[in-house]
């Protein structure tokens, strides 16, 4: 139940702010055009990308490299050298990126000519620089909060940060109409303030302890992961650019419809998984029995499969009832057709990402690189062939084929590389549900479009009856009876008057 309830405690802020920035898209949707949000888009991917190739490995190696030392010292020195480390990498590369920002903006977002101003352009680029290094320092302040399992204070923090860059952004784009460069402002200083504060207080507990003996196997160990950010740079920034590359005209267009339909098809597994995977490392790492360790691990990777599945069947079956709200004279509408396939693809992520920390455990990064590298190349293939016929909605399938990919490979390769045996007939059965919705959403969406005889009603009947039932297959076919049980005593302690109830 502790790991119920740091789970709960980290997950708290990031589904508030995944709840929040759905009701903001119907603001933005109305505020940008299709081609300023699509910039947006590509700009906040750009910045995850980076925080991911220059060292958001190295921020999870801190988790993993603490608990292997037993002195106060040394557990103190993982921390503050790889945060050191961290800073003076990250600024050393991208201040020339920075430098040079008018030139090279256009090369990593987009030719803006006749679309928007090129100053915005150079302006979202050179703010993405910025933020980098800072973003980078604050997830080592988080990840400290973590290692000591102060998940109250994690979440105080996030919601305070949360709530200063909405803030901040709405006054910017919506009243101030700065447009798109108003969505990276905010995002800027709440990185900057938060690295000194919340990352300032981190260095001083932890006494500026700088020792190459500590951050050396820290470096060993991420080494493999360099590549394996640069290829995961092309899995989730490439799908935008390649429909760039392949969208012969109106190309922001298309992407800013896409990252509608994206943010809305990926917004459960990622409000859940980062929350899931901060309190699950500290957790599966503190575990010294190596058949204990590969028995949770099995379990625990199926929980979390399981809870982001099922809470993703409300986002598959009703993103086009939620996407009709938006402004009529804009085609932000039009994004439902990718958010099962966007929305499916994430959960077969998470499977991906879960089935990466036996070899995290067992110090065997290698074969990240080849599947990824593998995934990349399926990634380019099927864009190149879906994106000419299917537009944005193709970039969507590519995504689902790329992440089934990679959720197979690493699974295989985690087996034999760590020697886990994952629960097949269980994820399987998960993914069966999933799979069942998104085809349910799909059909029931393209007959209300097509069919006269089939309206709002039928559209809405149709996909609740598909949420029951899947819902009903979760809960009998892959949750097994002691879990059941268990699970209703826990929610029943938690009720008002359960506790003394039960006792009773």
């Amino acid at each position: 139940m502790s790991l119920l309830r740091h789970g709960f405690n980290y997950s708290l802020v990031p589904m508030l702010q995944r709840a929040i920035s759905l009701v903001m898209l119907y603001f933005y949707a109305d505020w940008l055009a299709e081609a300023e949000y699509g910039l947006g888009g590509l700009g906040d991917l750009l910045l995850g990308a980076l925080v991911q190739l220059l060292g958001f490995n190295m921020v999870g190696a801190m988790t993993r490299f603490y608990f292997d030392h037993e002195s106060a010292e040394d557990r103190e020195a993982v921390v503050s050298s790889s945060t050191i480390a961290l800073a003076l990498l990250a600024w050393v590369v991208v201040a020339p990126l920075a430098y040079f920002s008018d030139s090279l903006a256009s090369v990593f977002l987009a030719n803006a000519e006749g679309v928007v101003r090129v100053y915005d352009v150079q302006t979202v680029f050179l703010l993405v620089m910025l933020t980098v290094p800072f973003q980078l320092t604050t997830q080592c302040g988080y990840t400290y909060l973590q290692i000591q399992r102060s998940s109250r204070a994690f979440a105080w923090v996030s919601l305070v940060k949360f709530t200063f860059e909405l803030g901040l952004r709405i006054y910017l784009v919506g009243f101030a109409k700065w447009g798109v460069i108003g969505f990276f402002v905010p995002v800027l200083i709440g990185e900057a303030v938060t690295t000194l504060l919340l990352t300032g207080w981190v260095l001083w507990r932890t006494k500026l302890r700088f020792r190459w003996r500590v951050l050396r196997p820290m470096i060993a160990y991420t080494a493999p992961l360099i590549p394996v950010g640069i290829l995961q740079l092309g899995l989730h920034y490439g799908d935008r650019k390649l429909l760039v590359l392949f969208t012969p005209e109106d190309a922001l267009h298309e992407v800013g419809i896409y990252d509608m339909g994206y943010k809305l098809g990926f917004i459960v597994t990622m409000a859940m998984l980062g929350p899931f995977v901060q309190i699950f490392h500290p957790w599966i790492y503190g575990v010294k029995d190596p058949d204990e360790q590969r028995e949770n691990l099995s379990r625990v990777s199926t929980y979390g499969i399981l809870s982001m599945t099922f809470a993703s069947l409300l986002v598959v079956l009703f993103a086009k009832q939620a996407l009709d709200h938006l402004p009529e004279d804009k085609d932000f509408g039009l994004a439902y057709r990718v958010v099962p396939y966007i929305a499916s693809g994430y959960v077969l992520w998470s499977v991906y990402h879960l089935s990466q920390i036996p070899m995290y455990i067992a110090k065997k990064n290698g074969p990240l690189v080849w599947i990824n590298f593998l995934a990349l190349w399926v990634n380019v293939a099927l864009n190149a062939y879906l994106v000419p016929a299917y537009g944005f909605v193709g970039s969507g399938i590519a995504t689902l084929g790329t992440f089934a990919v990679l959720a197979f490979l690493g699974m295989y390769v985690s087996e034999r590389a760590a020697g886990i045996r994952f629960e097949y007939r269980r994820i399987l059965a998960t993914l069966a549900a999933m799979a069942v919705a998104s085809t349910v959403a799909l059909l029931a969406d393209d007959a209300m479009e097509s069919v006269a005889s089939f309206g709002l009603l039928e559209n809405l009947v149709t996909k609740t009856v598909g949420l029951l039932l899947c819902s009903a297959w979760l809960w009998l076919c892959v949750v097994d009876v002691q879990e059941r049980s268990q699970l209703v005593t826990w929610v029943r302690s938690k009720l008002p008057g359960g506790g003394a109830s039960s006792r009773g």
